[in-house]
């Protein structure tokens, strides 16, 4: 795959050229689409000035999942980003200038962070230094087709945030084009507009919303060892090579902790997860909102009405996932349900309603789930030292860290025994013919 761009004063545009060993169908469900993307650029950035490693890095975000067997990048790289991309195996890159400076930020630089509106990247932004600048990749929506995302609530979230005080920017970008269907190619490419951003704005880091149950593997079948996982190791490498290492400032929380962080920070109502609702209203009709609203419920201590908690289960998108074994970030669900039992005093047994039937499926009634309110201390293992100090004591202003006993769950976290019990497999399957008849 070779890939070239093309400079103008409003916009930079990378264009994907094809070889015979490119992989076009990486998976069944997903496959290159959009053969080049572009940038369009805030006054006073030129694209000439991005540092060629900085274009390198944003190539292989946008298109590792499509490359064969070799990258070649719009200009040479640096024998720093070279070196780095040794974590790569499944392809090589080509073109090195061994005079190339690799690309340091300044002393006072100051850290990005990739923006989504969402509840995880706002309570990460609450943990931040003052001078972060939220970055928010602005995907423009298609003219002919109907699309279920609205930009509305992420839009004003920025506004807010920029009352506030926040340099905020917003970058419309078409990246997520490139793959079909839309989305991010890998999940941090979101970061790419901060990274058109970084030499411009002397940027020093940038910071996601990625929590726990992602990171650590929390609530999914096994745990994960972040720090040594193959994610941190090729991205963090990455990252930190073209000068710009990941901060990672909500790994260790999880997506209860950054509830509580948004529910208890000056800004966190502005939070918003649902990406088809408008600002202050979500749609109430996606696995987001089902998710959210029952997570609030308990850590606003605002019981959700009978008749809204019904209509939350007929969601479409919520029976999908509901009929999940295990679901995706079930550790969540089970932190919702126990306290929901135990705050609106539910008694769930002999009770066939929906939220019993999931209380018991999702082990809410007989878990310890507190340690969810805490954070993971591993966590600091990745932040770079010179955010570590800062981020403890903002963190510390919200959540404590977890016990040597708690931080054992997460160490543990297993959910193979469960799956393989016959009780829980026959409670699974009568809990999903009552929710797809529901």
């Amino acid at each position: 795959m070779k890939i070239r761009v093309k400079h103008s004063k409003k916009e930079i545009t990378f264009f994907i050229d094809v070889e015979e060993e490119d992989n076009l169908h990486p998976s069944p469900k997903v496959s290159l689409s959009k053969r080049n993307f572009s940038f369009k650029l805030p006054k006073g950035l030129s694209s000439k000035n991005i540092h060629p490693d900085h274009l390198a890095l944003i190539s292989i975000l946008v298109c590792h999942p499509f490359i064969g067997k070799r990258i070649k990048f719009p200009k040479p790289i640096s024998k720093k980003f070279f070196e780095a991309t040794n974590v790569i195996s499944r392809y090589v890159v080509e073109n090195i200038d061994e005079d190339l400076e690799p690309w340091t930020p300044l002393a006072d630089s100051r850290p990005a962070l990739a923006f989504s509106g969402g509840a995880d990247s706002t309570a990460a932004l609450a943990l931040m230094p003052e001078n972060t600048v939220p970055v928010f990749l602005d995907r423009p929506l298609p003219l002919l087709r109907i699309s279920k995302y609205d930009k509305n609530a992420p839009h004003v979230a920025c506004e807010k945030l920029s009352e506030l005080g926040y340099d905020v920017y917003k970058i419309e970008a078409d990246l997520e084009y490139v793959r079909k269907p839309v989305g991010f190619p890998v999940d941090v490419a979101n970061a790419a507009p901060a990274i058109i951003l970084a030499n411009h704005m002397q940027f020093d880091a940038i910071a996601f919303g990625t929590i726990m149950e992602s990171a650590f593997g929390v609530g999914h079948p096994n745990y994960r060892n972040y720090p040594k996982g193959s994610h941190y190791r090729m991205w963090g490498t990455l990252f930190a090579a073209v000068g710009l290492p990941l901060l990672q400032v909500v790994s260790g929380v999880s997506e209860v902790g950054t509830s509580i962080i948004n529910r208890d920070s000056s800004f966190g109502h502005i939070a918003h997860s649902c990406m088809r609702g408008k600002w202050m209203n979500p749609c109430r009709n996606c696995w987001k909102c089902f998710r959210k609203l029952v997570l609030d419920s308990v850590v606003n201590n605002k019981k959700i009405s009978e008749k809204e908690l019904n209509e939350l289960f007929k969601i479409r998108e919520a029976k999908y996932h509901l009929s999940q074994f295990p679901i995706k970030h079930e550790n969540v669900l089970t932190y919702s349900t126990s306290k929901y039992v135990e705050l609106f005093e539910l008694d769930i047994e002999g009770n066939e309603s929906m939220m019993s039937l999931l209380t018991k499926r999702v082990r809410g009634d007989v878990l310890e789930v507190d340690w969810m309110e805490k954070y993971f201390p591993v966590m600091f293992d990745i932040i770079p030292e010179k955010y570590r100090d800062g981020l403890k004591i903002k963190l510390e202003k919200y959540l404590q860290p977890m016990t040597k006993k708690e931080q054992e769950i997460v160490l543990n976290w297993n959910l193979n025994t469960m799956l393989n019990d016959e009780y829980y497999q026959e409670l699974n399957s009568s809990f999903c013919k009552k929710l797809n008849s529901h």
